[in-house]
């Protein structure tokens, strides 16, 4: 078998999210199996900061497979701007802790 020295996920992406789909992965509905819940922080504005998204959604994705793999009820959600960072006004009195 010789490998491509390049990854081209034509068609293997899709393979697999017709497999995931037929399964059901995408689905947690409560059930008797332990929880296992994952929040995904929105992706940044910032270029720099979007990087520290990129490595902590790849280590969550490996925790929340592994999580399924233990028979965990897992579930992998979007949540919500946990830093406010596209939501805050800067000007006077937001670094002395004013008008929170």
């Amino acid at each position: 078998m010789e490998l491509s020295k390049t990854f081209d996920p034509a068609g293997l992406d899709d393979r697999w999210y017709e497999r995931w789909m037929e399964h059901r992965l995408f689905e947690s509905k409560p059930d008797d199996r332990e929880p296992y819940t994952i929040v995904i922080p929105p992706p940044n504005v910032t270029g720099v900061l979007h990087m520290g998204h990129a490595l902590n959604n790849t280590i969550q994705d490996i925790c929340i497979r592994r999580a399924r793999m233990m028979g965990k009820n897992a579930c992998w959600v979007p949540g919500t701007d946990h830093a406010s960072i596209s939501t805050e006004a800067k000007g006077s009195g937001h670094a002395s802790g004013k008008g929170y």
